[in-house]
């Protein structure tokens, strides 16, 4: 145990202390927008007098736009833009987090909800691992992961503050002071942050690789990257939104199921912190087809909870584990595979693939249990993760980059 935490306090050392400002501005970003629709929607719900299907909605639809705008930030990523998009795009979320302030019938919201979504782009994972592979010569794996540490936080801080700010005030002074944030902490630690790490950004489009350019998308190595990445978004967003009745379908009480879903965030810190301590110097590609192996080792666990609540507590920690292993791997491994020539496009497609897959499993994974109850929807995970697998597993026996 005592070889692990001193790996573990090793690793959490990086030469370049900026990386720290950088995880303390994507907390916040995340706060405003991922965990603040959460922590508010009851209360929009009575304040605004909207139901929570028609919120939803709003929120639903800025995440598509949010998506769909992802590969065009990445074009700027490589168009060497991405200093001005590091520091703008908190800047720009918090004003439109301000904005959400004012908004007082429902289609004001939609409008509100959707500028958020749209500025959040910029300063979430996606872009600001994009950046940073493309940008630094080292330490790429353990910068990402400590991000992700400190960003995992973001949850931790929202809820217990925006209740609170609301409980004091009211909603709308709580949104100004999220917003606010942003502006006065997330843009200057971003501008502060990424300052020395793009001080000189290299051009990886060059007119030479034009060709090259134009065909990643006719890659097999490409689709074989972005099934599995569906199919983590899949199990994950219908495993997330489902979780708590399908335990209770598995004979588990209200109290159980919800600690069962509690537990899905520590397990996503703990499967980072083993990426940082024993995969830093393992295979990239290697350790997403382990995180297949892990995931289908807990929905194994997850089919069979009905005869003993303790696999539901295995069931959370492999799959929780690999959900969040694969937030640090997905730029390390499309780095592996394609270079960082049109990086940020490529990486931006990629994030469309799983934000699809996390949108479609609620609602198909609604459908199937309407159908045969989440046994089936269970059965659906396992298949799906299978070819998942063998996808990776193809993917590893490329050898040479295009």
């Amino acid at each position: 145990m005592a070889i692990f935490f001193n790996k573990l306090l090793k690793n959490l050392t990086v030469n370049n202390y900026r990386i720290y400002l950088i995880g303390i501005s994507v907390t916040f970003c995340y706060s405003s927008y991922a965990y603040l629709f959460s922590a508010l929607l009851q209360t929009w719900e009575t304040e605004l007098n909207v139901s929570r299907n028609k919120l939803t909605f709003a929120y639903s639809l800025g995440l598509m736009i949010h998506g769909l705008l992802l590969p065009y930030l990445g074009k700027l990523v490589d168009r060497n833009y991405s200093f001005i998009m590091m520091w703008l795009s908190p800047l720009l979320l918090g004003f439109s987090v301000i904005n959400l302030a004012f908004v007082n019938t429902y289609y004001e919201f939609i409008f509100a909800w959707v500028l958020v979504s749209a500025t959040a782009g910029g300063c979430l994972y996606t872009m600001i691992f994009s950046v940073l592979t493309i940008n630094l010569k080292q330490d790429i794996k353990n910068s990402i992961a400590i991000i992700t540490l400190i960003a995992g936080l973001a949850s931790t801080y929202t809820y217990p503050t925006a209740t609170y700010l609301t409980e004091s005030f009211n909603w709308r002074t709580t949104v100004l002071i999220f917003g606010i944030v942003n502006i006065l902490i997330s843009a200057p630690a971003n501008y502060f942050g990424f300052k020395t790490i793009i001080h000189q950004e290299k051009n990886f489009n060059s007119n030479t690789n034009t060709e090259k350019q134009e065909n990643i998308f006719y890659n097999p190595k490409f689709w074989l990257l972005c099934f599995p990445l569906f199919v983590f978004g899949f199990n994950a967003g219908a495993i997330i939104t489902h979780i708590i009745p399908m335990m209770q379908e598995k004979n588990l009480s209200l109290t159980m199921a919800v600690l069962i879903a509690s537990l899905f965030g520590p397990g996503q810190i703990i499967g980072r912190i083993l990426i940082m301590t024993y995969g830093r110097n393992k295979s990239n590609i290697g350790l997403f087809v382990l995180c297949f192996y892990s995931s289908l080792i807990g929905i194994i666990f997850l089919y069979f909870v009905n005869f003993s609540f303790y696999l539901a507590f295995l069931f959370i920690l492999f799959n929780s584990a690999a959900f969040g292993s694969m937030a640090i791997l997905k730029p390390l491994v499309q780095n592996d595979i394609f270079g960082k020539m049109n990086f940020g496009k490529i990486h931006g497609i990629l994030a469309i693939c799983f934000m699809s897959g996390s949108i479609a499993g609620p609602w198909i994974g609604s459908l199937i249990w309407s159908v045969g109850g989440y046994n089936l929807l269970i059965i659906l995970f396992f298949i799906l993760a299978i070819f998942g697998n063998i996808s990776a597993l193809i993917l590893k026996n490329y050898k040479t980059k295009v």
